[in-house]
């Protein structure tokens, strides 16, 4: 019988200390899911839920104007099944991760293309895009990060996040059929009755920084999105000083913090590999700042004076570049 004790007592004792080992072992950020079903399909954000612990969050933990990893560890990712508007803007289904942007001011929602990361991994080069979120205040504390949804209707509902006493969310709805993301476009114009077209992809900026970030500087730019950029004419042109003969090229372009170089190549149409050795002609474009922001990405070809000559003109966000464009 006393043997019998002994072992219960032991038994307990083991159990007490594995107990304590798990608890002591325990994740202090542990991961963890949540699913929102719209429609049938779903959405759903994997992320490390930090716990306040008797620190400050807002502004402390977490500063001010500084891109958040929005959890702990690593990246918290966003995984849709459907095409869909997230706070105004359309995000075709697949797999991102998601940032926050705090501030005293208010707070931006960042969805990021690169995936797969540690938190501390953020590159706003590959930002999708930015958007404003809505910040309530709590009227009472949260000790553990939280990330919700709610399904506000069969096709609608909000995302949300809840730490210490802030609530910030945005809306979000199932969409089949959004816009393009850099739909397909062109621009033409006729010089003595000769065509001259250019056929590029329009990127919209999505609250993102666009040049030295979407568009880095000093780096080889396929002067859109997508597919390359086509350059069509059916004489010889002279664009920016430089002599181009009739012909199908590619344009690209090198933009730096004060310049921007196109460059002209003669590989043909297809995707926007970039090969210095097609190259034909490097021209530089003269920039002016917009006091209207330009966006989507645009570029346009408009009549001179006299009417065989013309502009060239390239902008995005605050930036133009303009070259002169006539007959040879």
């Amino acid at each position: 019988m006393r043997s019998l004790v002994y072992l219960t007592f032991a038994l307990v004792y083991v159990l007490i200390l594995s107990g304590e080992t798990r608890a002591q072992n325990a994740p202090l950020s542990p991961r963890d899911s949540v699913f929102c079903l719209i429609d049938t399909n779903m959405i759903s954000i994997h992320y490390s839920r930090p716990s306040m612990r008797g620190r400050k969050i807002m502004g402390g933990l977490v500063p001010w104007d500084s891109v958040w990893r929005t959890g702990a560890n690593e990246a918290t990712h966003l995984k849709t099944n459907y095409d869909l508007v997230i706070g105004g803007v359309p995000l075709p289904k697949g797999k991102y991760t998601l940032w926050t942007l705090p501030s005293p001011k208010g707070w931006k929602f960042i969805i990021n293309k690169q995936t797969g990361q540690w938190g501390t991994k953020y590159d706003a080069r590959q930002d999708y895009a930015r958007f404003d979120a809505v910040v309530e205040h709590l009227p009472s504390p949260v000790e553990t990060l939280t990330i919700a949804f709610d399904a506000t209707g069969k096709t609608h509902g909000r995302l949300k996040l809840m730490w210490e006493n802030t609530l910030v969310w945005t809306r979000f709805e199932k969409k089949d059929n959004i816009r393009p993301v850099s739909p397909l476009d062109s621009t033409e114009i006729f010089l003595n009755n000769y065509k001259v077209k250019v056929k590029y992809s329009r990127p919209y900026a999505r609250g993102r920084e666009i040049w030295g970030v979407v568009v880095p500087f000093d780096s080889i730019w396929r002067t859109g999105a997508n597919w390359a950029t086509e350059l069509q004419t059916e004489t010889t042109l002279r664009i920016g000083g430089v002599s181009v003969p009739a012909g199908n090229y590619t344009l690209y372009s090198r933009p730096s913090e004060r310049n921007f170089q196109l460059i002209i190549s003669k590989k043909g149409r297809g995707e926007a590999n970039y090969d210095p050795a097609e190259d034909l002609a490097h021209i530089e474009m003269v920039m002016r700042k917009v006091t209207k922001p330009i966006d989507p990405f645009s570029i346009t070809l408009e009549h001179g004076s006299p009417k065989n000559t013309a502009y060239l003109k390239l902008g995005w966000a605050e930036r133009e570049y303009v070259a002169d464009l006539s007959i040879e």
